[in-house]
């Protein structure tokens, strides 16, 4: 909210309200107010007034709560006060009862509750008073302030109920992603400690097995320095046994390699690992749509690694930041390299608002050990996630 060239935000605002929610609110407040003071014209000032100010409360219901708040108590002591009854604009205090009940902050919607089962019982006091109405019900009874006092808390009460069920089902829907994010964050952390286990299990063979025929070769090595001139036939054997003792160190290396090769993510371990990805986020509640193009299984292994770890985190963060009413979009292609793209809508409430960036850092620095990209920013029309890696050039192994 704009006051003079200063903004100012009302601390009760819905957290992560776009600006597009916004304006919408504006939109139907704005023309809630024009049909109401329409509507009010001949009834005198106070519906006139009355149907200004709760419009203003509904324009502005979301973003400055405390202003909706405000504006509707003085509506209604405008009322209580002129026993002057306006219920065409006093419908929209369903609306207004229905944002406190669905406040995230429980201070807000547990005094919201109170004041709509006391206001109900004021405005039945005040209803069965006012000018037309005191006429036909000369006789009041306590059964006209009963039956009153329901119709009245039906519209508050009921309004609250339904924005309170509404934050209910959110929390509880919340909780459940939350719980499906950290098995999510579980699993990748189990994925890293193996990759970091097969790292140090694989330095500690490649130490054992070039440290070894090192020491070997410097040893055989400087003892045929030595004796070079002294026994030329003994310094030759020094040297075959250099040659063998190379010989035998590099197929250890091939042999290391390809048992490493054979252990990590293949194409067919990753396509596995990508079902079981996909199913977990459909069990979340996302709608997905994949499409894949080139063959997989002539890509390296490290590119197949780096574009699983990619989608997984893309796809977290769609979880925890997109529109689950809205289609996840991933498409994959083999033709040259690997080119992935997740692609998903934004949300106007995200299931887990904030976020420090690390993910996206992780992403990138994933993508650069490939000799890859990645690039992800907003769309018009949501967010997407783009790894670009490289064929694999001869001689990459």
């Amino acid at each position: 909210m704009m006051i003079g060239k200063h903004r100012v935000v009302d601390p009760l605002a819905f957290p992560g309200l776009s600006r597009r929610s916004a304006i919408g609110d504006a939109v139907v407040g704005l023309l809630s107010t024009v049909f109401m003071v329409g509507a009010s014209a001949g009834l005198g000032a106070t519906a006139t007034v009355v149907s200004a100010l709760v419009g203003v409360a509904v324009m502005v219901r979301r973003s400055a709560p405390s202003l909706m708040m405000l504006l509707a108590l003085v509506s209604a002591l405008i009322q209580v006060i002129t026993f002057d009854v306006a219920p065409g604009p006093s419908l929209l205090y369903a609306v207004l009862y229905y944002t406190t009940g669905n406040h995230p902050d429980f201070r807000v919607r547990r005094t919201a509750l109170v004041v709509a089962l006391v206001g109900s019982l004021l405005a039945a006091w005040v209803y069965l008073r006012a000018p037309g109405v005191d006429e036909v019900t000369t006789g009041r009874s306590l059964s006209d302030y009963v039956i009153t006092f329901i119709g009245i808390a039906v519209l508050l009460v009921g309004g609250w109920t339904v924005g309170f069920i509404r934050r209910q089902r959110q929390s509880v829907e919340q909780a459940r992603i939350a719980e499906q994010i950290s098995e999510l964050e579980r699993r990748r952390l189990l994925d890293l400690y193996d990759e970091q286990a097969q790292r140090s299990s694989l330095a500690r063979d490649m130490h054992d097995l070039v440290a070894h025929s090192l020491a070997v070769v410097v040893a055989q090595a400087e003892g045929a320095r030595l004796i070079l001139d002294v026994d030329p036939d003994e310094a030759k054997l020094a040297l075959g046994t250099i040659a063998d003792t190379a010989r035998e160190a590099l197929a250890d290396v091939r042999g290391v390699l390809e048992e490493l090769r054979s252990t990590e993510s293949t194409a067919d371990h990753a396509r596995t690992d990508r079902d079981q990805l996909y199913a977990r986020m459909r069990a979340a509640g996302m709608t997905l749509q994949s499409t894949q193009v080139g063959d997989e299984d002539a890509a390296s292994p490290l590119a197949v690694r780096v574009a699983f770890a990619v989608l997984t985190e893309a796809l977290t963060n769609a979880l925890k930041y997109g529109d689950l009413a809205r289609t996840v979009d991933v498409q994959q292609d083999w033709t040259d390299g690997c080119r992935l793209t997740v692609h998903n809508a934004r949300s106007d409430s995200p299931l887990a608002p904030g976020g420090a960036g690390h993910g996206i850092r992780g992403m990138v620095e994933r993508a650069e050990l490939t000799g890859g990209t990645l690039t992800s920013a907003a769309t018009d029309d949501g967010w997407q996630v783009e790894l670009l890696i490289p064929a694999r050039p001869e001689g990459f192994s």
